[in-house]
């Protein structure tokens, strides 16, 4: 089933920095609650049956209105514009309706049907009647609330009064079709913009189209019970309210929209302080919603292992923090762009015209007089790595895509455009299936996702490879994609990515190797002016490695020649955060790193005991001390043995 809708301005906005929640009280005059929560209301969806003879039967529209981008690349121009005009509003499609009497009473209740039409019956009498839709969807197409806070849990609605004739009476019919109910998008219509609320939601929908769509689980647009035929997602819980920063409920003042890994809710920015015409708003920047939603599908469906943390976009960060952001990214514009495509009958993997849909764009406050508006963020991801502005890859080492968030944003979304479409003179898109790439994110295969047992030669299907990367998931998707893949390939040399774990998280097994080399460390940087701490390069000055332990006791020794290079050997939890040198030499400690050898000594063998751990899988990094040196201080080079007891071990691909 494809909307009647076109994607008008639908690209936007992503908080780029993100940083751990912490606790602590709420923003200053944002939201406040003495209140204990409330549970969500119940759902009602389903009407009541009426005898037609001795009801009336109304027919009603619902709309949403939203503000438009203004977006060309370059443009000083840019961001968001006035609300529409009523013709351009969209329908509320799938969503709660109910009808009140003058006593408040709920007489009637149903859902919207794809064009947002409401139609229901109510008794033959005479009066007034409220009828109200809810942000809120339980059915075939969408599992969804969008709720206006934590305390209240309830919904945002539209609502319209409406009367009875005699003369309804008598026909037994109200078509109310030339009167529809429109959810506002202008705060001086409606404080509480409501439209933003349905915009989150629709939003949501066509992810869900989307992922039907291309998977081959929408059965012509007719739900099915088969699951082989049908598909949509688990239910997500969106809170989001005109004027206010929910990052404020962990006790921050930084304005952001995120998702709460394991708890299936999205928090969406509606601005701060009351202030929604300058501040950053998220509700009517379709980017980040999408971005957000499918972190969501990252963990309830993939294999999620982001540790979280800052990121900017244009700096080299964990592997997996990249691998998810990246997805994220890539998976706003592959919805936007499929949107586009649908409404207009086109190829769904084309590289749109429309510069929007390929475009990550994040915006903040809206253009009107007096107004500070604009774009404070866009990036490209239908363009060649090597002349990208953002994690440009031109002068990489190979492996750094996949380091780089936007990089795995790039080559994603160039995999997966048709392959006679050009991003560069002789560069073509991939041609991968969306389908492939949904079978190996979500492992609805069999010999994929669930990779092989790291400690078995033979594939355990009950075994998920531990820790995602982008290296990871091309590797199982190179197994999901018959015939020639020379352009995706090509598309995977330009973003300095592979079909390996080699460049992050490569499997330490019982086999013997060369001496590995560190080819010249790299000085510490910050990651913004803002920064606080020096980062290392997670590419340049580490090897990752994935280690099982067997529960046996045993010594794992790093042993290396270097000039200058000083390696440090850290054995981390699986589901570790990166500890940085300024936090070790500050003082700190880490609960991710369960052993360590960190000899101030250049050439000296660093050497950690198993002794006392548990059987599982660690993370075994042998890193460069870049600690306070210099360029020049990092301009040589280390070679490096692993040893588990005298035995050189090597990392190996299983």
């Amino acid at each position: 089933m494809t909307l009647n809708r076109m994607m008008a301005g639908f690209i936007s906005a992503w908080t780029l920095i993100l940083t751990a929640c912490g606790g602590g009280g709420l923003e200053g005059g944002d939201f406040s609650s003495n209140a204990p929560a409330s549970p969500e209301p119940t759902y009602y969806g389903k009407p009541t049956e009426m005898d037609a003879a001795q009801s009336v039967t109304v027919t009603l529209p619902t709309k949403f209105l939203y503000r438009g981008l203004s977006f060309t690349p370059g443009s000083s121009t840019n961001g968001l514009t006035n609300v529409v005009a009523t013709g351009d509003a969209v329908p509320i499609s799938f969503a709660e309706f109910h009808i009140y009497d003058t006593s408040g009473t709920r007489i009637q209740q149903g859902e919207t049907d794809t064009d947002g039409i409401a139609t229901f019956k109510i008794p033959k009498t005479a009066g007034t009647y409220t009828f109200k839709v809810f942000s809120r969807a339980y059915n075939d197409y969408l599992k969804v609330s969008i709720l206006a806070d934590i305390y209240a849990n309830t919904p945002h609605y539209a609502a319209k009064s409406f009367s009875i004739t005699a003369g309804d009476i008598t026909t037994g019919t109200l078509d109310l079709t030339s009167s529809p109910v429109y959810a506002e998008a202008n705060e001086s219509t409606s404080s509480r913009i409501e439209g933003g609320a349905f915009n989150i939601m629709y939003n949501i929908l066509l992810a869900n189209e989307y992922i039907r769509r291309n998977i081959g689980k929408n059965n012509g647009g007719i739900p099915s019970t088969n699951t082989n035929l049908w598909w949509v997602a688990e239910k997500v819980t969106v809170f989001w309210k005109a004027g206010f920063n929910p990052y404020s409920y962990f006790g921050s003042n930084s304005p952001l929209s995120f998702y709460s890994p394991g708890e299936r809710k999205l928090y969406i920015l509606g601005g701060v302080n009351g202030d929604v015409k300058s501040s950053d708003t998220d509700h009517f920047d379709d980017s980040v919603i999408l971005h957000e939603y499918a972190h969501f599908l990252e963990d309830v469906y993939g294999n999620s292992g982001s540790p979280g943390g800052s990121h900017t976009g244009n700096f080299v960060i964990d592997a997996r923090l990249s691998w998810s952001e990246g997805w994220a990214n890539y998976f706003q514009a592959a919805v936007l762009s499929g949107a586009d495509a649908a409404y207009n009958n086109a190829d769904e993997n084309r590289a749109p015209t429309d510069p929007r849909y390929h475009y990550y764009v994040d915006t903040y406050g809206y253009r009107a007089s007096g107004n500070t508006a604009g774009v404070s963020i866009s990036f490209n991801l239908w363009q060649d790595g090597t002349a990208a502005s953002y994690d440009n890859t031109s002068a990489d080492l190979a492996g750094t895509g996949t380091f780089r968030e936007v990089s795995v944003s790039r080559a994603l979304y160039k995999a997966t455009r048709d392959d006679m479409a050009e991003y560069e003179s002789t560069k073509f898109g991939g041609g991968m299936d969306f389908s492939k790439v949904w079978m190996t994110f979500a492992g609805e295969d069999t010999a994929g996702h669930k990779k092989s047992n790291p400690v078995t030669t033979s594939l355990v299907n009950t075994s998920v490879y531990p820790i995602p990367s982008v290296g990871l998931f091309n590797n199982l998707l190179s197994r999901n994609v018959a015939g020639a893949t020379a352009k995706w390939d090509a598309i995977l040399a330009e973003e300095k990515q592979s079909k390996t774990t080699k460049d992050y998280a490569f499997y330490l097994g019982e086999t013997t190797c060369s001496d590995i080399t560190f080819t010249v460390g790299k000085e510490e940087q910050l990651m913004t002016a803002r920064d606080s701490v020096k980062r290392s390069d997670q590419q340049v000055n580490n090897d990752f490695y994935l280690y099982y332990h067997d529960g046996n006791s045993t010594t794992l020794s790093l042993e290396y020649s270097s000039t200058k290079l000083n390696l440090d050997l850290i054995l981390y939890k699986k589901d570790y955060v990166y500890f940085e040198d300024a936090y070790w030499y500050g003082g700190y400690s880490s609960d991710y790193i369960v052993k360590q050898s960190r000899s101030e000594t250049v050439g000296a063998t660093e050497s950690i005991s198993t002794s006392g751990l548990s059987a599982g899988y660690y993370l075994l990094n042998v890193k460069i001390n870049a600690y306070n040196k210099t360029a020049s201080q990092m301009n040589t080079n280390a070679t490096y043995r692993i040893k588990k007891g005298g035995t050189v071990i090597c990392g190996t691909e299983r």
